[in-house]
């Protein structure tokens, strides 16, 4: 007696397991990219750790040794901090993808000014400018320069910290995402972003050097957030620059920088604690809002 018949799938039966296997594909076609994006996120991380750390540690062998003085040092300590280290997440974006996918420096600057809504995001950039500055406000100390500088000060800072973004937001986050939740993403390239800044703590005439790093990192994680949730919402590099020159050019610029400086105190707990859930209530909306368009 021979095996009885395998009976026949209905149409019903046929789809579900079309989708089951299509699902299952998915899922390995999601794995496997994860496994091809690791090198992209290590290659990343160490040129910018690399080019940032090696600047700055050459600065410091510069001041400890003597080996230029005057002028001369000033000059090369600006340019190597200004277009060596802080330019460094912009380098290490470049070469990461460079390597990896072989982007020309053409579709590199396409892709930093790239926006999908223009309207939502300058929306949302101008709602996140706002946040900062009352967070800035309400527990720091105006420093008294006339309210046009905020205009001149932001070009500037978009130099002197908003290109980051084009690493921490454009390629580091969305590759932390792929292997993570949002937040716990968000929360680790918070801490390496700080991370990241600790040398500044031994060059001489570093803002860094009069703040406490525990109350630094907190700032870096909060503000960090905020970049996160922006990029998220508007995928838009160019958005997290102007909102990261924004933020340095409200804190140290226009007002004062007490709450860095000391080991965090209720106040700037409360306010960071306001901000996480502010962003998380945005965040929460907006992919609300934005779910029944996707499908």
């Amino acid at each position: 007696m021979g095996l009885p018949p395998y009976p026949k799938k209905t149409k019903q039966q046929a789809g579900i397991i079309k989708d089951r296997l299509n699902i299952a594909s998915k899922g390995r076609d999601y794995e496997s990219m994860k496994k091809e994006n690791r090198p992209m996120l290590w290659r990343y991380l160490f040129f910018t750790f690399a080019i940032a750390w090696g600047t700055e540690f050459f600065v410091i062998a510069v001041y400890r040794f003597q080996l230029l003085r005057g002028n001369t040092a000033t000059v090369l300590h600006y340019m190597l901090i200004g277009f060596g280290a802080g330019m460094a997440p912009l380098y290490g974006a470049f070469i990461a993808q460079r390597k990896e996918n072989g982007v020309t420096f053409k579709t590199f600057c396409k892709g930093i000014f790239y926006t999908a809504n223009l309207s939502k995001t300058i929306a949302l950039l101008l709602l996140f400018a706002l946040i900062q500055l009352a967070a800035c406000a309400i527990q720091e100390d105006y420093l008294g320069y006339p309210w046009y500088l905020f205009i001149l000060f932001v070009p500037v800072m978009i130099l002197g910290g908003g290109l980051e973004e084009v690493g921490w937001r454009g390629v580091l986050q969305p590759l932390l995402e792929e292997r993570l939740p949002f937040f716990a993403a968000a929360l680790i390239e918070g801490l390496l972003w700080s991370v990241w800044h600790l040398p500044l703590w031994l060059v001489p005439n570093a803002s860094q050097g009069n703040m406490n790093f525990a109350a630094f990192a907190l700032y870096c994680i909060t503000f960090g957030l905020n970049l996160a949730v922006l990029y998220r919402l508007t995928k838009s590099v160019w958005a997290a620059v102007l909102l990261h020159a924004w933020g340095n050019t409200i804190l140290g610029g226009m007002f004062s920088l007490t709450s860095l400086c000391n080991f965090p105190q209720a106040k700037p707990l409360l306010i960071y604690g306001i901000e996480i859930a502010v962003m998380a209530l945005i965040l929460f909306f907006f992919e609300k809002r934005d779910k029944p368009q996707q499908q």
